[in-house]
């Protein structure tokens, strides 16, 4: 199943321990995926740990990039269909990039930390699920 995993998710999975990090570990290493991702990801999660040194961390995001099947670069045509998605959904800028290039990429998962209820479940013609639906019942 080709998936597309927002940068809170890969965020989760580095710096916790919290069920919602296992969840994202999980679903990290479940070999029935291949992740697609975007430049955009990249800029949202390298040039921080990059700038401070924070070398393991920079690793972990660099494996994962590594492991992707696809990376969708910036480009016009990218803009142009974030943009229209904004528009129809409401969605800010990250968000409307991220959810293009994983409709543009043929995902048919984009994996979010964003709770339920939020612009990007809108989205039609992918499955958005959010991380948090998917953690184990207390």
């Amino acid at each position: 199943m080709k998936t597309f995993l927002d940068s809170g998710v890969l965020l989760l999975a580095w710096r916790g321990h919290s069920p919602a990090a296992a969840t994202a570990k999980h679903v990290l290493e479940d070999n029935s995926r291949e992740f697609v991702t975007c430049e955009n990801v990249q800029l949202e999660l390298l040039p921080k740990p990059a700038f401070e040194k924070r070398r393991a961390e920079t690793a972990f995001y660099h494996e994962h990039f590594s492991q992707t099947v696809a990376c969708e670069p910036f480009s016009d045509a990218l803009g142009k269909a974030a943009m229209a998605l904004a528009k129809k959904h409401g969605l800010a800028a990250g968000d409307a990039l991220n959810l293009a290039s994983a409709l543009r990429q043929g995902a048919s998962e984009f994996i979010t930390s964003e709770l339920p209820g939020k612009p990007v479940f809108r989205v039609s013609g992918i499955k958005v699920t959010s991380l948090h639906s998917r953690l184990p019942s207390p």
